[in-house]
This record gives structure tokens, sequence and C-alpha cells, in this order.
């Protein structure tokens, strides 16, 4: 995988250091259009009914951290792992979160990480998969990150995409990719049947869905 994929990394990180360098510990590095519009995804991983509360959770890609917050804010915290390509925002999540218990960040590459046994309860990897990899398999790659994401939990991956059932209202861009989500659900449903797809929230502002994968 790291050698079919060898140039993703670096370029995702030449992606978010020039943002860093243009915003510094803000949304808009991360690829959020605001604060608001980042805690609206973030609620929407809490609509399958699962609990998160007291649950150890994964956060793969987790910029600055601000998903702990987010659970924090509405008293569902528990252990939090995060995990970045990145050194600076993990850097800078470790500041901001300092002095915060059964909270820790390391700089791991799921693309080159060996998944051998679950790190935590939750996995959500959220923003990741969106980036227009070609003239590399988009699907192929969703995959395999997927697969080894799975591997990584005990319970639960909530993985978000943009839809191939684009909104009219906003025009298509080619450097992000947007998932057929027929062909995610199939895919997952190869790995749980116990997989639900959510592709009903609104626009923000393109067309979403998460998959929750349940073991």
């Amino acid at each position: 995988m790291a050698d079919i994929y060898e140039n993703v990394t670096p370029a995702a990180l030449a992606r978010y250091n020039s943002r860093y360098e243009k915003f510094g510990v803000d949304v808009k590095t991360l690829g959020w259009g605001s604060n608001e519009q980042q805690r609206y995804r973030f609620e929407q991983t809490l609509r399958s009914g699962f609990d998160f509360t007291g649950k150890s959770l994964l956060d793969i890609g987790c910029g600055f951290g601000d998903y702990a917050d987010f659970l924090s804010s509405i008293g569902q915290a528990g252990s939090y792992v995060g995990w970045d390509i990145n050194d600076n925002l993990i850097r800078d999540a470790r500041k901001k979160h300092s002095g915060r218990e059964n909270t820790t960040f390391s700089v791991t590459d799921m693309l080159r990480r060996e998944a051998t046994e679950p790190v935590a309860d939750i996995g959500i990897m959220l923003g990741l998969l969106n980036f227009n990899l070609q003239p590399l398999d988009n699907l192929d790659y969703s995959k395999k990150m997927i697969r080894s994401a799975y591997k990584s939990v005990r319970q639960l991956l909530v993985v978000d995409f943009l839809s191939a059932f684009t909104d009219p209202n906003y025009p298509k861009e080619d450097f992000v990719y947007y998932h057929d989500p027929a062909e995610i659900l199939r895919f997952c449903l190869e790995l749980t049947s116990n997989t639900v797809l959510k592709h009903d929230y609104a626009p923000i502002p393109q067309k979403e869905f998460m998959v929750f994968l349940f073991k």
C-alpha cells in the first residue's frame, strides 16, 4: 500500500502546512468552512444512536483535537487518542489540551501503519477521504484506509464522505473526490453486516454521507 500511494502523505502534508501558515490554529486550516459547519458534522457522528459516553475514542486525522472538545461540551467525553500525519497540528493539539486527563496525541500515518489490534472502542475518520488522488484509484485507497481503521476499533467506526449525489446549488470541484454511497455501502457490508449509511443531512455546502460500521 505504501509503495502505490507513496506520494499521498507528502501531498497532504504540503496542503495542510500551506493552510497552517495562512490560518494558524483555525478550522480553515483543517478544511472546515466554519466552526458551525465543523460542529454540524461532528453532531452527525452521534445520530446512529450509539452512546459515546465514557467510551475510548480514536480520532484518525484529528487536526487540533477539536472532536475531543466537542464530546466534552455534550458530556460524552471518555479517553481520547488523536492521530494525525502533521506534526504542526499535533504540536498545537498537545498545547491546546495540555493537562487534560486521558487525552493523547501522536504523529501516526494510517497509510503506513499495520493495524494489529484495536486501540479504542470507537474510531472516527472525518474528511480524510475527500481529496481527488488522480491518477490513483480513490476507491481502492478509501477501502484500504477503512479496512485498517476498522481493525483499530473494538465497537464502532464512523467515516464521512462527499457524495456523488451532489447538490446542484453548489459547483463540483476538481480537487475533491465524490464517493458513490452504494459502492461504499457494498464494501462496508463485506467488512460487517452491521453497517448503517446516513445520507439524509443537509449539504455543508456539498452533499455528504457517513457510514457507521459496528462490530
